[in-house]
């Protein structure tokens, strides 16, 4: 097995990259805030189903509390 040498990025090489022009930039800014749109529908649309599920098992438990209450002293 080799090692590698991991040799750290120094700002000098940063800045010797390619200039972006800002008609480039416009797409995938546009592609990123879409995506982040549908992820936030779709994160949405969890946090309403847990918490339906989490008001649904609360409810269920108190009626099996009510009709089945645990005796702690067994």
């Amino acid at each position: 097995m080799t090692k590698k040498t991991v040799t750290p990025v120094q700002s000098k090489d940063i800045a010797i990259g390619e200039r972006i022009k800002v008609q480039n930039l416009s797409k995938p800014i546009k592609d990123f805030l879409e995506e982040t749109e549908k992820e936030q529908k779709i994160l949405d649309i969890g946090l309403k189903m847990s918490r339906q599920h989490k008001k649904e098992r609360t409810e269920s438990e108190k009626l099996q509390e009510e009709l089945e209450p645990i005796d702690e002293n067994i």
